[in-house]
Order: structure tokens, then sequence, then C-alpha cells
């Protein structure tokens, strides 16, 4: 009971620091990336704050629907409120702060850089972070927008992302990567090192530019099994 409070702990810690920007998120699975949501850009996102399929409480039978606010704000910032339980899945629901920053945008030779915090609030235990993302094929993706002969073959995006996490006193190592598949679908797949944490495999279902699905199966990195189901929808506000 208590490692499967601590997976559900760990998995939400990443995945409320609200990955692409068009329609979904500014982090991956259970990670987050050096993305930020534009200016003038707000999301609102639905997620199943518990991803337990084995323990005392599976998803099936406590979904714990949790929302998600995240705004871009200018100077390269965002910023978010998320309303949760800190010890699902008994306490209340409460709201808990997060904040990213990304001081160096990517170019042809360097990552993007983000550093931020979430889970800024009462009884919750912060999480602090870095994390650099960078386009594998970035310069190609950059030329190729130049070449208007080539305008309408689309060379897709992939991406690797590298940080480290700190919290309750631990730190841990961050890794993931995103594969643009599609104008509709984008792969992604991360992990967090620590016992109590997870790998996960999923990805991105963009219905149009302001809606999409999220979907995605976690093993904890201590057991040989699938040990979670997040799903998440997110709808996005322009103005």
């Amino acid at each position: 009971m208590v490692a499967a409070r601590r997976r559900t702990r760990a998995a939400l810690a990443l995945s409320f620091l609200a990955g692409t920007a068009w329609a979904a998120p500014t982090g991956l699975n259970v990670i987050p990336t050096a993305d930020l949501i534009p200016w003038h850009q707000l999301t609102l996102q639905i997620q199943n704050g518990n991803p337990d399929v084995n323990g005392d409480h599976p998803v099936y039978r406590a979904p714990q629907p949790v929302l998600q606010l995240q705004c871009g704000l200018p100077e390269h910032l965002e910023a978010g409120l998320d309303v949760l339980p800190a010890n699902p899945p008994a306490d209340d629901y409460r709201p808990a702060l997060n904040v990213k920053w990304t001081p160096i945008a990517e170019g042809y030779r360097v990552p993007a850089i983000a550093v931020g915090a979430a889970q800024l609030g009462v009884g919750f235990d912060p999480t602090y972070y870095a994390v650099a993302s960078r386009t594998l094929n970035f310069e190609q993706v950059q030329y190729q927008k130049f070449r208007a002969h080539h305008r309408n073959i689309k060379l897709r995006g992939i991406r690797a992302h590298l940080g480290i996490m700190k919290t309750v006193n631990a730190w841990r190592a961050l890794v993931g990567t995103d594969v643009e598949i599609s104008d509709r679908f984008v792969l992604y797949a991360d992990w967090i090192s620590g016992r109590s944490d997870s790998v996960s495999v999923g990805g991105v279902f963009v219905i149009d530019h302001d809606d999409s699905v999220q979907a995605s199966l976690l093993r904890a990195n201590d057991e040989d099994r699938l040990t979670g189901v997040l799903v998440a929808y997110t709808h996005t506000f322009s103005w």
C-alpha cells in the first residue's frame, strides 16, 4: 500500500507539471519538458489523479478526477494551478501551484533549458527540476521551412529530453522522448529513476487545434508488470 501510494504521488508530481504546445500540455507522460504554453493561451486539463491498476484503490474503483489549469506568461514563463488530493486516496482536494521558466530557447547549437517547481501548496512535498529538450533533427526541420518547393512535404520532429528532479530530499534522473508520427498523433515515452518511480509509454491524439486526448501506460521500476494508466483530456483557450 505504501509503495503504491509513493508511485501515485511520484506520477502526480510530474504529470501535473503540465508537452507539446499544440493542444497538449507542456510535459510528456510523467516528466516535464522545456516547452512553454504561449503567451495568451491557457489550457484546461482533466486527468485521472489515481493511475494505479493494482492495490487497494485501483483506478477503475477510485479514478480521482483532477483539474489542472496552465497559463502562458510573458518573459518565457508559465504557471499553473492543480486541484488534487495531497495524500490520495484519503485526503480532500487541495490547490497546488507550479511555475516554469525557460531562460534558453532551442537553437542550432543549444537545447532549450527550463527550470521549475511544482506541488507548491499546503500538504504537498515541493518538487524542483531542471530539464533540457533537444530536437534531434532540428537543423533539417528548420532548413525545410525555407524550401518553398518542399512546403507540402513535412519533416516530422524527433526530440529527446534529459533532466533532474528533487523531491522529498531525493534526486531523480529524468529521460524522455517524443516523436511526431503524424499531424494527429505524437508518441511519448519517458522514465524517472528510483525504485518507486516508473517508465511509461503513450502519446497524444490531437482532435483539433484546441482539443487533445493523452493516454499512457506505466510500469514501476521495481515491478515487472503494468502498474498504472493515465488518461487526460485537454482544451486550449486563446485570446
